[in-house]
């Protein structure tokens, strides 16, 4: 009889049974609150990624657009909380005083680090922040009620332009709506090929595209002549700027025009043969980094217009959205392009023989400048004082 007893196990396997589903409970538990975890972390991060571009997107040149930045980081964080109502909210604190330790920060990226910062010449980044405890249901019963997360990004705009010794502006206007998307200024027009071809806008037989650019007045409203204009390019061809008036400044009205005047087609052929001949070898990206030209040309510093999408015609008085560097690869005068630039994948189709041997026949009255957008876009004038990023068709990025 005690020898039966001892050979009885369905007590063992019913209390092996409940000791494992208790176990499975637990690990399932933890499994359960682990991947709430995750969720909630990388919600949290993309909130971060989301608040600190829209922050960086609306930095300018002064102090009167840091509290549009701290706005536009504190709306965009919030607009990408958590999808789980019960992990809470993300509403971020402004830190209008920029606490280094706040959850929006204001400063310098220099490439490796962040510096807190309300130098409005100097500010190009925006750091936002945030850190939570979110509660837990299963670990509860291990003794831990909750578990904390964090999330921090840093966004840049791109660096400003530090124009060389006696930079002067180039007389051409370039469109913005190559940096327009949806209705507001992105960074699309990196690399983008710029066409001066007609005075009317798109010619329907031209291979090269819609008209992009106009010559512009640096000194008023009124349409720029053929004199001033001559003058323009020699002043920033030699480095000797007009001094006549003062350079507008982005916000201001200036005259422009799609005018082929010969005489000024004449100076800029001889100008551009000049620095075409003596350049080196500018390379020109779009927004995701791809090379877009890589060849000689003419780097110049030209103002970026406000003009209906796509142009048109660019006449009258048009208000400057900015500024940036354009690289001028080809100039087409008599119907002929006056040198050989095959990595200009924009105009070379156009140019007629003998200079390409498979162009286009010859038209004897094309006139016609070609170049490429640089991704650099400021709204502020060159200058020898490294200065603010604008968010004004700038590449954004995060680097943390």
């Amino acid at each position: 009889m005690k020898y039966h007893r001892l050979k009885n196990q369905r007590g063992s396997v019913l209390l092996f049974t409940t000791v494992t589903l208790v176990l499975l409970l637990v690990f399932g538990g933890i499994a359960i609150d682990v991947t709430y975890f995750g969720s909630v972390r990388r919600e949290s991060q993309a909130s971060m990624d989301s608040a600190a571009l829209a922050g960086a997107g609306n930095l300018g040149f002064d102090s009167t657009a840091f509290p549009a930045a701290r706005a536009a980081a504190q709306n965009y964080a919030g607009l990408n909380g958590y999808s789980d109502p019960a992990a809470g909210s993300i509403a971020l604190n402004q830190n209008t005083v920029n606490d280094p330790n706040g959850q929006i920060v204001l400063g310098i990226w220099d490439g490796a680090n962040f510096v807190a910062s309300l130098d409005a010449t100097q500010v190009n980044a925006v750091r936002c922040q945030f850190a939570t405890t979110i509660p837990t249901s299963f670990l509860r019963l291990l003794g831990m009620a909750g578990l904390p997360v964090s999330a921090q990004a840093i966004a840049i705009s791109n660096p400003p332009i530090t124009a060389e010794e006696g930079t002067c502006v180039f007389p051409i206007g370039l469109s913005s709506c190559p940096f327009v998307n949806a209705g507001a200024f992105s960074s699309q027009g990196c690399g983008a090929a710029a066409t001066f071809i007609s005075s009317s806008g798109k010619d329907p037989d031209e291979k090269a595209g819609t008209n992009t650019a106009a010559w512009v007045n640096m000194c008023g409203t009124s349409t720029p002549s053929a004199p001033t204009t001559r003058n323009a390019i020699e002043g920033a061809a030699s480095g000797t700027c007009n001094a006549s008036c003062d350079t507008p400044q982005t916000g201001t009205m200036i005259g422009t025009n799609n005018g082929m005047q010969q005489s000024v087609f004449d100076v800029l052929e001889e100008k551009f043969i000049e620095k075409f001949n003596t350049s080196g070898t500018h390379q020109v990206t779009d927004t995701n980094g791809n090379t877009t030209y890589n060849g000689p040309g003419w780097k110049v510093f030209v103002p970026v217009i406000e003009t209906d999408c796509p142009p048109g015609p660019i006449n009258g008085a048009r208000k400057i959205a900015g500024w940036t560097e354009m690289v001028i690869t080809q100039v087409i005068n008599h119907g002929d392009c006056v040198v050989s630039n095959p990595a200009d994948t924009n105009s070379w189709p156009v140019c007629p023989p003998p200079l390409n041997p498979s162009g286009e026949p010859k038209v004897p009255n094309r006139r016609a400048v070609f170049g490429r957008y640089s991704c650099t876009f400021v709204n502020s004038l060159p200058s020898q004082v490294p200065g603010p990023r604008s968010a004004l068709g700038t590449r954004l990025r995060l680097v943390r």
